[in-house]
């Protein structure tokens, strides 16, 4: 035995010197990233102290407005492949709730999807205000082709009807609406050219811990970030639901533009046309509680670990790599830095996982020094006044500052319980998306290689009992 505790010393002297550099970068690494988080935090928090006025802005905007604005005409577009399990509630509800009277859904479906083909048809022979758009090619195609798809199928729609429609909307099969949502983009289109409402998905149980990594990460995104992004470099993503767009824009880009309105160079075809009209100057706007009311998209995400990782892989595909290859660094500073922090994600993904492991080493390494001193003496890691020292201390103090500001944003949406439950997710997250990181490198990489297109992976979803949808 005493020979094993030996060779157990003999191991940590033999690594001390690798892992004190490998800490040393991880830390440094960690400090470098946190600054512009914090920064955006200190933004945050000036805007809501010292610019009230123009921070709640859109919030004390007298609700009148909403009833008084006359109706444009809304198309509502919804991609969908396999969603028989959620469209027929998702569109029965959507009709039944919604309080607008000049709106349409046009449903892109493919020939070789009976089952959805079928339940979206049943609806529309109640409602002639849903219009399947059935694909003129077998799917599934990437959901970018889809959307092009239903563009089409409205379009043809509008030479049949002569109706002509102002506003597009999109939306997902899951997805629950808010009944005001159409009358907040007929208010702020066109003085906007695009409108996004927060997305949150739906309170679970707490036991499913990775759908509530989703309700963490999106509610501190969109009651947060994205309102000081927007100030900050006036590029507001879209987030693919909730999102709705001036129709003046599709007519002015041209027809050859339209036929491609959606991107089809990438998985977040939603990121990609939200960037390429920022980078147009178009009018972008995000609007939390408009009129005060807590208007947004709901819907359940992924709860399972592998469904995440598949969906989060797409994401960072699209909003990473893809941008990144397409667009490269374009616009002023603000905008470059908008764009660094989007896609640092694929570093900072991995480098926090890389955390965890510095982190079990150095425990480790100290639990050894403690317990088997007498068989030798380890030099320690981190020593009181040195460099890495204080950027360690720098890091905790920015960790418990992100604990902080995560605890608040949760508990704003979903309760105290919800908030103090957050922070020990932290680490299912990161592990979620340092999984799905190394699955989207792999991906873009081989599709480059092969000079192949990274089909649609969408998961399956589920859409909630009317009992569920109180949040909404």
């Amino acid at each position: 035995m005493e020979s094993l505790f030996r060779d157990i010393i003999l191991f940590f002297q033999a690594t001390h010197e690798i892992f004190y550099v490998f800490t040393f970068l991880v830390a440094s690494f960690l400090l470098f990233s946190g600054l512009d988080d914090i920064l955006v935090d200190f933004l945050y928090w000036y805007m809501r102290i010292f610019r009230r006025k123009k921070f709640y802005e859109y919030q004390n905007l007298p609700r009148e407005l909403l009833t008084v604005t006359p109706e444009k005409r809304i198309a509502i577009y919804i991609p969908a492949w396999h969603e028989q399990d959620v469209i027929e509630q998702m569109l029965l509800r959507a009709c039944q709730t919604i309080e607008y009277e000049h709106y349409d859904i046009f449903v892109g479906v493919y020939p070789n999807d009976a089952e959805t083909r079928g339940k979206v048809e049943a609806v529309a022979r109640r409602y002639g205000r849903v219009h399947p758009i059935v694909a003129g090619h077998w799917g599934p195609s990437t959901k970018a082709q889809n959307l092009n798809d239903i563009h089409q199928g409205m379009i043809r729609w509008e030479n049949i009807s002569g109706i002509r429609y102002d506003i597009i909307v999109q939306h997902d099969a899951e997805d629950v609406l808010h009944p005001l949502s159409l009358k907040v983009y007929n208010y702020f289109i066109p003085q906007h050219d695009m409108v996004q409402i927060p997305v949150f998905p739906f309170a679970t149980a707490h036991k499913k811990v990775v759908h509530w990594t989703y309700c963490d990460e999106f509610v501190e995104n969109h009651t947060k970030d994205l309102l000081v992004r927007q100030s900050f470099s006036r590029f507001v993503p879209s987030a693919g639901v909730g999102t709705a767009y001036n129709r003046w824009l599709i007519d002015f880009v041209g027809t050859s533009f339209a036929r491609n309105l959606f991107s089809r160079r990438t998985l977040t075809e939603d990121y990609d046309i939200a960037m390429r009209l920022a980078l147009g100057e178009a009018r972008l706007l995000y609007v939390f509680r408009p009129f005060g009311i807590n208007i947004a998209t709901w819907a359940y995400f992924p709860m399972t670990f592998t469904t995440a990782v598949r969906q989060r892989t797409r994401w960072l595909i699209g909003i990473c790599l893809q941008s990144w290859r397409n667009y490269g660094w374009r616009g002023n500073f603000r905008f470059r830095m908008t764009l660094y922090r989007d896609r640092k994600a694929i570093i900072t993904n991995l480098v926090n996982a890389l955390a965890y492991v510095v982190l079990l080493y150095v425990l480790l390494y100290e639990i050894v020094d403690w317990g088997l001193r007498q068989y030798g003496t380890l030099t320690p890691i981190v020593v009181k006044g040195t460099a890495l020292w204080y950027i360690v201390l720098v890091d905790t103090s920015l960790m418990l500052w992100r604990f902080l500001h995560r605890y608040l944003s949760v508990s704003k949406i979903y309760g105290r319980v919800a908030g103090l439950l957050s922070i020990p997710r932290l680490p299912v997250s990161n592990i979620i998306n340092f999984s799905a990181t190394m699955r989207a490198l792999i991906q873009f990489f081989r599709a480059g290689r092969k000079k192949t297109q990274i089909r649609w992976d969408k998961t399956a979803h589920k859409f909630p009992e009317s009992a569920e949808t109180t949040h909404a």
